[in-house]
């Protein structure tokens, strides 16, 4: 997907008078050194990188080759990673100058103008330097109150958006744009960090929302949408206003997005469904009541069942988010989460390995609750990092893949990809790569 957080960066900086160019170096992949030549291509005084926990390594990587080939060139990191562990982070990799930790926005144009007019970092909230041998990290900087004081993002910095590859479940026409129309999460699940933005939720309003998308339609020809929001509909009445939008102002196009289990009712998906939403991601994440208590998820087993039917009647995909591999999770447990996966009328489904991120509640706990390989390069939640007590990484592997089989290939799920791939022929190619994947993954190790 494309990064909509540096299009944000990008979009401040421009206003500010900065030239300002955007690289991304993941879409398609681009060998290191392609990167580097193109970066030095533009003759920049300041190179920022956005990483996760998966690619700080990376980042590092291509942070260290831009410091061999100019020393001077200053090097500020942002991102989820560098905001939850901000000191451990400078410390093991030296060569990034600046971390800015959480919202970046006000923050990266008081870190360039102090660093333009050779002026003290002291004084910018919200970032950790280097000043000579020291690491010196400010005061908190506050969240952005109001986000429609942000400029629209910077689309036009993107390569152009058919390059980027989604799976065929996760939109309806090419070519497609994500969009962010809030910030934070109140959830407390204790696998999750919500070190940038937070746990109370700030929202665009349903005006900028719009204006967003008539941007998108009008000067990228998008022609379907995905909300990447942490959760979409936590304001009701903010959805509505949006839903009407999108039926009244744009024939409502196609979209999706990610919901809390407890969040929606019959009324309020028929009302999404009625403005163009075709699906909706649910983080489930166990069939246990005890290990949903555990993770502090604060749902229950029968508010699941009633949402995902719920949805499927409503004429809407619904998608199911499960995690193996919790503290205290044993084959038993794991067992029961499968079964109930496979028990629920879900359209599409997705099992992950539990990965306890730095800054998560869950993360403090792992060296105690079972063997942990704290590698932040195989943070990704498909790598096996943490094994509880009891189980082993062979039997989790082999678990997760049991789970994909006997969700996947069942005649309901071919049927529901049949009648898809029939609305949808243009699909069939991506439909078959998707496939491809899927039976590598399932009958590896």
């Amino acid at each position: 997907m494309p990064p909509i957080g540096l299009l944000y960066l990008g979009a401040v900086c421009k206003n500010a008078g900065y030239e300002t160019f955007f690289i991304d170096a993941s879409c398609p992949e681009r060998p290191i050194d392609f990167v580097i030549r193109e970066i030095f291509s533009l003759k920049p005084s300041f190179v920022g990188i956005s990483a996760t926990t998966v690619a700080i390594a990376s980042a590092n990587r291509l942070a260290k080759k831009i410091k061999e080939v100019a020393p001077y060139v200053k090097i500020i990191l942002g991102g989820p990673h560098i905001s939850t562990v901000p000191m451990e982070t400078m410390k093991r990799y030296t060569s990034f100058d600046i971390g800015i930790i959480g919202e970046g926005e006000e923050t990266i144009l008081e870190v360039l103008e102090a660093l333009s007019n050779k002026t003290s970092l002291n004084n910018v909230a919200g970032i950790i330097f280097r000043k000579e041998q020291e690491l010196i990290q400010t005061i908190p900087r506050r969240f952005i109150a109001n986000l429609d004081s942000l400029p629209y993002p910077a689309w036009e910095l993107l390569p152009p958006l058919h390059i980027y590859k989604l799976s065929a479940t996760r939109f309806q026409n090419q070519p497609t744009a994500s969009l962010i129309t809030s910030r934070g999460c109140f959830g407390s699940c204790t696998f999750c960090d919500v070190g940038v933005f937070g746990r109370k939720v700030r929202g665009h309003s349903a005006e900028y929302v719009l204006n967003m998308i008539e941007q998108l339609l009008n000067g990228y020809n998008v022609k379907s949408l995905i909300f990447n929001d942490d959760t979409f509909v936590y304001d009701k009445q903010r959805l509505e206003l949006i839903c009407k939008g999108i039926k009244e102002r744009f024939n409502s196009i196609p979209w999706s997005c990610s919901s809390r289990i407890n969040m929606v009712n019959p009324e309020i998906l028929e009302m999404m469904r009625d403005a163009g939403c075709f699906q909706i991601a649910y983080g489930i994440e166990s069939g246990v009541p005890e290990i949903l208590k555990q993770i502090n998820k604060k749902i229950t087993l029968e508010q699941i069942r009633r949402t995902i039917l719920w949805t499927e009647r409503a004429g809407i995909r619904s998608k199911g988010y499960f995690i193996i591999g919790f503290p205290n999770e044993t084959i038993e447990t794991i067992q029961r989460t499968i079964d109930f996966a496979v028990s629920l009328p879900l359209s599409d489904f997705q099992m992950t390995f539990l990965t306890p991120f730095p800054g998560s509640e869950i993360y403090k706990l792992a060296k105690d609750a079972g063997e942990f390989d704290d590698d932040w390069e195989h943070m990704n939640m498909w790598d096996i990092v943490f094994v509880p007590h009891g189980l082993t990484k062979e039997y989790l592997i082999r678990k997760r893949n049991e789970a994909f089989r006997r969700f996947y290939l069942r005649p309901r799920i071919f049927a529901n990809y049949a009648i898809l791939m029939l609305k949808k022929p243009k699909f069939i190619p991506l439909l078959f790569n998707d496939f491809t994947s899927f039976m590598k993954m399932i009958i590896s190790r």
